[in-house]
């Protein structure tokens, strides 16, 4: 039984998961080791397991690097993914034209998610020789290493703008972000930077007494937990190299940004997960205010770096210029001062009239170039909100329509915007999303769908363009249109593929200015990143709703598969689903808790796979050892389904169906509260069933009968809250009373004839013959009927063997059969036969049958009115 019960399980297992035997192309994840190679591994190991899972064709590994390693490993292509720190991911961008497709959500010490992290400049709290970071200046200073953003660079900015360089600091590099926080503590600096929630983390490990440090230059900001020195930036991305498939870095990205906060993956590397890619623009101007990364080579202002490494010398070049100049001036004026006195004197009055009007015209010029700066700057900046606005709608919106309508309507709220428009592509058509806005044009214009089939942007400024038709061209007079921007939505700059299309009109002259069109740009990309993510979001969904349906299918294909071996079981499994559900309604209990319990009641009789058909199937009481046998079936059906995942839930409910209230049930003898509340509801369902059906060994009971012996038993067998609420539920229900054991097909016939036919003579047996006189059988009751005895056989068998008497026996009941077809024939012991209903002289056909040349005797004897002690007349001398 045990070896049919892993069989069943391992095929269930191969129904829901197939192995697909492939090379695996490896794929290379670089990750900076802050630390060591060890604590790498055991930090992002996980994330590239979590990743082989959801990306089962690839085998993703974990390489770590320190940051000297990595220009070697992309220029080779050693590497198809980079995980470091921003600010050498901004370096490394430019570099070598790696690109993030996901930013880090760091764990919070207080385990909520930050995004952003910065730098602290901090002294042991007993230094009294620093009060304030200016205090800094030329004192011993320890940091991680110049490549370290948190433990560098972010902290060499704010010292830049106290006017302290790296060359008025005594700086020690220790490596590590740990080696700085002792190298302070420890009296070798005087101060020190690390990462925001470094001393944090090391005081909950016991490593440090935060007390013995303070932070300098400290800044607070709104949901930031940590002590911080510094301004925040972005966390850590992961970014894809230029040889990586968009294809694939679409999908890790997918994966990552849907990995759950508290997966093992996520935990491993102290992180709440990842979401999509935050803008590190904050990291450009900070590398390129210190002239460090890809900003190495440039400095903003050479003005500046020229005079901080000439000041002195250009000071005193200027003075003796200014000293040269104004000498060989006066010298010149007093030369010809005489001569120019008289004309100055002639011109002045005309002049000045000249000037006053010249320069108050160029005050006039510049004032109005200021306020159209400042108008220009102001409309800028509430273009700037606008798009923040909608990149935070694309974080917080929950599904695709929701996504497009909001972006829609934030986008034509502004006010110098007339008009917004999102449309997407489905089944390979362009079809509007939503639109907002001065005339709200509700349906696919030209421009639309030029943009989205040549997937390029389409700028229209002159109004009287032949892409506009004669709706377009309406709509643009009437609203005063002076620009058109149609742009093609991707799902990220490496494909061509386009999924919809962002349309914008401005009433500004001039239509849009370049600084709005890299705005917009930018909105389109993330617009057109969030809409895919969307579509593998429904993609992931669809799948969950395939493995459910599958889950609903094998409950079917396992009901359908019961029904086949017994065709009353079937019955009675739907019957005992339809009860529970009633019953668990009545007592309000969750849908969800409902939905599992009607499932493992069609699965509760599973077990009964592994029982024998001459025990299932027997139409009639069974001895002791066959209920032993037949009550393994809720074990059995137990190990079945817990085997598969899914069904564990339901083999818990389904194993409880057979105990009872007092611990008097099986198969574990629960009692009261071992048992599971929706097992004591499958429990008073299933014997409520089993009370009002027809068995061929016991009529059914009524209704009212079988309630009255569920509340007798209430307390004893069945849960009283159970059994209360089936008194009120299961009056009004409808029993089928048509119901019974008696065979209705042929194949179910040959089933019977196991039970109810002799093995020797094929003539139905005694137990058919009692239940034919009782009225529970297929065939009607007997009126009357004829006893047929054989006499002296016991003496032919005796001396002729068992072997030639059982022949002869055989041979009768064909003589029988063949002389009272139609009639029934009935072998109701060795040697005695009956057959009921028949009318005529029976005597003189039994003379010629086979046993008269055999010596034996056939004897008859009519009974015209059957006794109700049925053991008497299968007894009755003849």
């Amino acid at each position: 039984m045990k070896t049919l019960t892993y069989f069943l399980s391992l095929l269930i297992y191969l129904s829901f998961f197939t192995s697909t035997i492939s090379a695996k192309e490896s794929v290379r994840i670089g990750v900076l080791a802050h630390k060591n190679y060890a604590s790498t591994h055991s930090m992002w190991d996980l994330t590239a397991e979590y990743l082989n899972e959801k990306i089962p064709e690839y085998d993703f590994q974990i390489v770590p690097l320190r940051f000297e390693e990595f220009p070697p490993y992309l220029r080779d292509k050693k590497i198809d993914f980079v995980i470091t720190n921003s600010a050498y991911y901004v370096d490394l961008e430019s570099r070598y034209g790696i690109s993030r497709v996901a930013t880090l959500k760091n764990r919070g010490f207080n385990g909520k998610v930050q995004m952003e992290f910065g730098g602290v400049i901090f002294k042991r709290t007993v230094n009294r020789t620093i009060d304030q970071v200016e205090d800094i200046k030329n004192k011993k200073f320890a940091a991680v290493n110049e490549e370290s953003f948190g433990g560098w660079i972010m902290a060499l900015r704010e010292l830049k703008e106290k006017n302290i360089n790296q060359k008025d600091l005594k700086t020690t590099f220790y490596g590590t972000h740990e080696a700085v926080v002792y190298a302070v503590r420890d009296g070798k600096a005087e101060a020190g930077t690390v990462r925001t929630d470094t001393l944090e983390r090391m005081a909950s490990e016991g490593k440090i007494n935060i007390n013995d440090f303070t932070v300098l230059n400290q800044k607070n900001y709104p949901d930031f937990y940590y002590q911080v020195s510094t301004r925040l930036y972005p966390e850590w991305p992961i970014a894809t190299t230029k040889h990586t498939s968009s294809a694939l870095a679409e999908r890790v990205a997918v994966a990552l940004i849907s990995m759950g906060e508290e997966s093992e993956a996520a935990r491993a590397s102290k992180s709440l997960g990842w979401t999509i890619p935050l803008d590190y623009q904050s990291i450009h101007e900070c590398l390129k205010e210190l002239g460090m990364g890809p900003y190495k080579h440039l400095r903003e202002d050479v003005f500046l770096y020229i005079f901080e490494e000439y000041g002195t010398y250009i000071i005193i070049a200027g003075i003796f210029l200014l000293l040269s100049f104004t000498v060989t001036l006066y010298i010149a004026r007093i030369n010809s001062k005489l001569n120019d006195t008289q004309q100055e004197l002639e011109t002045l009055n005309s002049s000045l009239e000249d000037k006053i009007r010249e320069k108050t015209q160029h005050l006039y010029d510049k004032s109005i170039k200021l306020e159209e700066a400042y108008l220009n700057e102001k409309y800028l900046r509430s273009i700037l909100r606008t798009v923040a606005d909608v990149n935070q709608m694309l974080i917080t919106t929950r599904s695709v329509d929701e996504l497009i309508d909001k972006a829609a309507l934030c986008l034509s709220t502004n006010e110098s915007l007339k008009n917004a428009k999102i449309s997407v592509v489905k089944e390979g058509e362009l079809i509007l999303g939503a639109a907002y806005g001065a005339g709200d044009i509700k349906h696919i214009t030209p421009i639309d769908r030029k943009a989205y089939e040549h997937g390029k942007n389409l700028m229209i400024t002159d109004m009287c363009d032949p892409s506009l038709d004669d709706e377009c061209q309406n709509y643009v007079d009437l609203y005063a249109i002076k620009g058109i921007y149609a742009l093609p939505l991707k799902s990220s700059s490496f494909t061509e593929e386009v999924i919809g299309v962002l349309t914008i009109c401005t009433g500004r002259e001039g239509g849009f200015s370049v600084e709005e069109q890299k705005m917009i740009e930018e909105l389109a990309g993330d617009i057109g990143f969030a809409l895919n993510s969307f579509t593998q979001q429904e993609q992931i969904n669809a799948l969950h709703e395939d493995r459910v349906k599958s889950y609903q299918n094998f409950i079917d294909a396992m009901v359908n598969m019961i029904e086949q071996r017994d065709t009353y079981t079937a019955g009675h499994t739907v019957r005992v689903a339809h009860y529970a559900e009633l019953i668990a309604r009545e007592m309000e209990l969750p849908e969800k808790e409902i939905q599992k319990l009607v499932e493992s009641a069609k699965l509760h009789d599973i077990g009964k796979v592994v029982t024998p058909d001459s025990i299932l199937l027997k139409p009639g009481k069974l001895s002791k050892l066959e209920y032993e046998l037949i009550k393994e079936h809720a074990r059995a059906g137990y190990e079945v389904l817990s085997n598969v995942h899914l069904y564990q839930e339901l083999a818990d409910i389904m194993i409880d169906h057979h105990e009872r209230y007092d611990g008097s049930g099986y198969p574990e003898g629960k009692k009261g509260g071992e048992i599971s509340l929706l097992g004591h509801i499958m429990a008073v369902a299933d014997s409520f069933d089993a009370m009002t059906t027809n068995r061929i060994y016991k009529p059914r009971k009524e209704i009212d009968e079988s309630l009255i012996e569920l509340n007798e038993l209430s307390g004893i067998w069945y849960h009283p809250a159970v059994v209360n609420a089936a008194l009120r539920v299961l009056p009004g229900v409808n029993i089928d009373t048509s119901i019974n054991q008696i065979a209705s097909s042929a194949l179910e016939e040959e089933r019977m004839s196991y039970f109810f036919k002799d093995r020797l003579t094929k003539l139905y047996n005694e137990d058919y013959f009692t239940m034919t006189l009782n009225g529970r059988a297929r065939h009607p009751k007997p009126a009357k009927l004829w006893i047929v005895s054989l006499v002296n056989f016991h003496r032919y068998n005796k001396a002729y063997g068992w072997e030639r008497g059982n022949a002869l026996i055989s041979e009768f009941a064909e003589y029988l059969s063949q002389t009272f077809s139609g009639y029934q024939i009935f072998r109701i012991w060795g040697d005695r036969f009956v057959i009921a209903d028949f009318e005529g002289d029976i005597e003189t056909l039994l003379a010629e049958s086979p046993l008269a040349k055999e010596g034996v005797e056939a004897k008859t004897k009519e009974v015209a009115q059957i006794p109700d002690n049925l053991e008497e007349l299968m007894h009755e001398k003849i």
